[in-house]
């Protein structure tokens, strides 16, 4: 017997009392109950406190060592009603008491572990050394819908996948026979009729002998776990095509780049650059452009420095000299920082395209535009010094015909007077040849503003101008455009087509008619005649420069006019062609931009 005083704490004790505990008495005095030395196998209940709040006794069995004890505590109550003392006594059991007190013992444990067992999330078995099973948990009814009351060695055959099954008996049979361990994946049937994979695992129970007495297995879930392993390969060989896409990529592209750590230090560089810059690949790596390139402007370090503190994207040009070569030469680059999905700065790409032949060819062509232009100028200033120079003088022989025919009209014979209007008529042929030399020059290169062009007022003041004589008429076919254009060269190309209509139609009834179709970006205008029509064989002969089809004594001409027109239209980004047939007339078509083109 022993006494635990009102705080819990063991007071007094007997020597038969610590004897059963196999412990000096003084050692005990001052322990709770629960501190006194009991079997881990049967932890101590809280007796003395629970006899000391509810004033009733409480009893338990527990095994100290291989003796097994009965202990009673039994509250000593007082007067006060204060938390009393508690007379614990130890009783041990006799040997007829003992198997009946292990079995009750085992049984405790055995529906302990059964407990432990339904409740894992995950199926548990039990079967005997000979493999016949035991035991099912919970899980398993519930994962595969079957019944207790089925034969298990049957449910579990159904159970697994028909593809799986061979391979999983077959490696239990050889466990069975061999004592070992095994583990397996394969498919489970779920009671909805879903396969899902599973781990296997079964492990042999062994006694103090080394004989198997029982079998214990676990099934997990592993179809999650698989189905993320599967994604995270798929992935993976996802992510190394895109690489090596890349990488195929990286080295192949015909323009330069490169990859900078934080540090600005290369960490990856293309043939192209490394060719660009007359250095190997593995020359470039681990050093910045400024200890490889010192000498260029502006140096493209300075701007990484600015795009890895702003994030932005920066295009320049940059020149100077590299490895490969002692001339000076340009690049174009883009360059664009590289940041983490959560933004934290990795470093710096480049992108390079050398365009020091581009910057040559634009130079050369800004020379000769130059040129041009000066060209241009002198030529127009030659045309008109030429012009008036040179039409002076043929004023000055057309006045002195004039005044000759006047002054000996009396006595010219009509040889004579043939003669002098032969030569008044060259005169002015001279002078309108100057004119469309003039023309044809300054044609398609003086360009003037853009205006609102109302094509329908335009042609009819064309043909005020050029006021055929009856019964010659001109007419203007369905609705003209309202357009965006240069006034004066679309009215010139009108008046020479509509005037060479005229002039050539070899019979005073002419008829011209004008009318205007849309052609995508255009408008195509077509001049149509009934004259004698033009054979398929001159119909590009007729738009060169001096090209005539008849003689000029014939027709007054210059041969000039259906040549400005093709050139003022085609320095506006139109066409011109020709239909035409012997007898049947000609229409000439041109196409004019809906809108101006771009200079």
């Amino acid at each position: 017997m022993a006494i635990f005083d009102s705080s819990g704490r063991l007071t007094e004790c007997s020597a038969e009392f610590a004897q059963l505990l196999k412990e000096n008495p003084e050692k005990l005095l001052g322990r709770t109950y629960e501190e006194l030395p009991f079997s881990s196998e049967s932890p101590a209940l809280p007796l003395v406190r629970k006899a000391q709040e509810t004033g009733r006794g409480a009893s338990q069995h527990l095994a100290v060592g291989e003796a097994f004890l009965r202990v009673s505590a039994q509250p000593l109550l007082t007067r006060e009603g204060s938390a009393p003392r508690v007379a614990v006594t130890l009783m041990a059991l006799t040997q007829e008491q003992v198997p009946e007190e292990r079995i009750r013992q085992l049984e405790t444990k055995v529906a302990r572990f059964h407990s432990l067992f339904d409740n894992l999330p995950m199926i548990f078995w039990v079967t005997r050394a000979d493999g016949v099973p035991q035991f099912l948990n919970r899980h398993w009814y519930e994962f595969t819908g079957k019944s207790p009351t089925e034969e298990a060695g049957n449910s579990w055959h159904e159970v697994i996948h028909p593809e799986d099954r061979p391979s999983l008996v077959q490696l239990w049979t050889q466990s069975v026979s061999s004592g070992k361990p095994y583990e397996m994946e394969c498919r489970y049937h779920r009671h909805d009729g879903a396969w899902l994979w599973h781990k296997v695992r079964g492990y042999p129970l062994r006694d103090a002998e080394g004989n198997i007495v029982s079998w214990l297995g676990c099934s997990m879930d592993i179809q999650e776990l698989r189905l993320a392993v599967e994604q995270a390969d798929a992935e993976r060989r996802n992510a190394e095509q895109v690489r090596a896409a890349l990488d195929t990529f990286f080295d192949a592209v015909p323009a330069g780049m490169a990859l900078f750590d934080e540090q600005l230090r290369y960490l990856r560089i293309n043939r192209s650059l490394a060719e660009m810059n007359g250095l190997s690949v593995e020359g470039h790596i681990g050093h910045t452009p400024r200890e490889l390139f010192p000498k260029l402007d502006p140096h493209p370090e300075d701007l990484f420095r600015r795009v890895l503190d702003t994030g932005e994207t920066v295009t320049f040009e940059s020149t100077g000299t590299s490895r490969a070569s002692d001339e000076v030469s340009t690049w174009l680059a883009c360059t664009a920082p590289v940041r983490s999905p959560v933004g934290q700065k990795l470093g710096v790409v480049i992108v390079i395209m050398d365009i020091s032949q581009r910057k040559r060819a634009e130079a050369e062509r800004d020379r000769l535009i130059a040129a041009l232009e000066r060209s241009n100028r002198e030529l127009d200033q030659f045309a008109y010094v030429a012009s008036h120079d040179l039409k002076a003088p043929l004023r000055g022989i057309a006045n002195l015909a004039q005044w000759i025919g006047d002054d000996l009209k009396e006595i010219m014979t009509e040889e004579t007077q043939g003669q002098m209007k032969l030569l008044t008529g060259r005169v002015h042929r001279m002078e309108a040849l100057i004119n469309g030399i003039l023309a044809y020059s300054r044609a398609g290169r003086v360009q003037s503003q853009p205006e609102n062009v109302d094509v329908g007022a335009l042609l009819n003041e064309t043909i005020e101008l050029l006021s055929p004589a009856s019964p010659a008429a001109i007419h203007v076919q369905g609705h003209m455009p309202h357009l965006v254009s240069e006034r004066v060269p679309l009215q010139q190309v009108f008046l020479n087509l509509m005037n060479n209509a005229l002039k050539h139609a070899l019979r005073k009834d002419v008829l011209i008619q004008v009318r205007c179709s849309e052609v995508g970006e255009t408008y195509e205008f077509a001049i149509s005649d009934n004259g004698p029509g033009i054979a398929p064989e001159y119909h590009e002969r007729i738009w060169g420069i001096f090209q005539t089809l008849r003689a000029r004594d014939e027709v007054e001409g210059t041969g000039i006019g259906l040549s400005v027109v093709k050139k003022i239209v085609e320095a506006r980004g139109g066409s011109v062609r020709l239909e035409s047939a012997v007898g049947q007339g000609a229409t000439f078509f041109f196409t004019w931009p809906k809108v101006p083109a771009k200079k």
